[in-house]
């Protein structure tokens, strides 16, 4: 496997406040990796993923394929990373097939023309998903977990290189959430890509990554293969919690279960 991200010396300030969001970031994802990113609320995670996508005014570098985002055309940049965030709200109603087509947008000309290979594209993110009898309702019309498969299906278009997952199931129950993860895996195995995914819920993250990097004010904690990372040490230093970690004899994915036998004292404060 090749590098395709890099990140190096990553540094963000909010405007005005000169607190920092994150603090000297150092990381590398190899092509075909899937790579969780746990830590609490205020951890840095989201700031992460808008400065890979070079949406903030980062000091640093971060590269894919060597060469650095902000030196890269939006154009070029979209073709290359594909994001699957909270949820979707397009400003006004639209058919699932003309939300699943601005998928193609960054490949289409002046006038949005839809070329033969973008109907591919489009038409083959309807079938790995499962959702061609969707393609004629509204979008408003469906459930959130219909929405969030459809919006995932606008990305299987883009037909990205990279996949970042902000939160992408922080508003799906476990059913939908499941079809979700395993989906995008599957598209990983059978066509090639790399995910990089931020979670709250640890468990998660353990099921769907290879290697999982723990953030804890801006800064990164640890990282590893689920079994490395997730301690109970782990979860008290950067959670301020007391959990019991325990690997499933069957499947070999490692979850954390909550102590919820013991008072805390304090509750931390972001």
């Amino acid at each position: 496997m090749s590098e395709i991200l890099r990140i190096e010396n990553l540094s963000y300030s909010y405007p005005g406040s000169g607190r920092k969001a994150l603090n000297g970031v150092n990381f590398s994802v190899e092509e075909g990796e899937i790579v969780g990113i746990i830590g609490p609320n205020g951890s840095g995670k989201t700031t992460l993923i808008k400065s890979i996508l070079n949406i903030n005014d980062y000091d640093g570098s971060v590269r894919i394929y060597g060469k650095e985002v902000k030196k890269i055309p939006k154009k070029a940049l979209s073709k290359t990373i594909g994001v699957v965030a909270q949820e979707f709200l397009p400003i006004y109603d639209m058919k699932v097939s003309e939300i699943v087509e601005i998928g193609r947008t960054p490949y289409t000309n002046l006038f949005g023309d839809i070329s033969q290979l973008d109907r591919e594209h489009i038409d083959r993110a309807f079938e790995d998903l499962s959702i061609d009898h969707l393609k004629d309702r509204m979008f408003y019309s469906l459930s959130g977990g219909e929405r969030q498969i459809v919006y995932t299906a606008k990305v299987f278009a883009q037909n990205p290189k990279i996949f970042l997952l902000d939160e992408a199931t922080v508003h799906l129950d476990i059913g939908n959430t499941q079809q979700l993860l395993l989906k995008i895996k599957e598209r990983v195995k059978k066509y090639g890509a790399t995910v990089i995914a931020t979670f709250h819920d640890i468990n998660q993250a353990s099921a769907f990554s290879q290697r999982i990097v723990v953030m804890k004010a801006g800064k990164i904690h640890s990282a590893g293969s689920p079994e490395e990372v997730l301690t109970g040490k782990m979860i008290e230093e950067v959670y301020g919690a007391e959990c019991e970690v325990v690997k499933d004899p069957k499947s070999g994915v490692v979850n954390v279960f909550m102590n919820l036998e013991k008072s805390c004292e304090a509750i931390r404060v972001i």
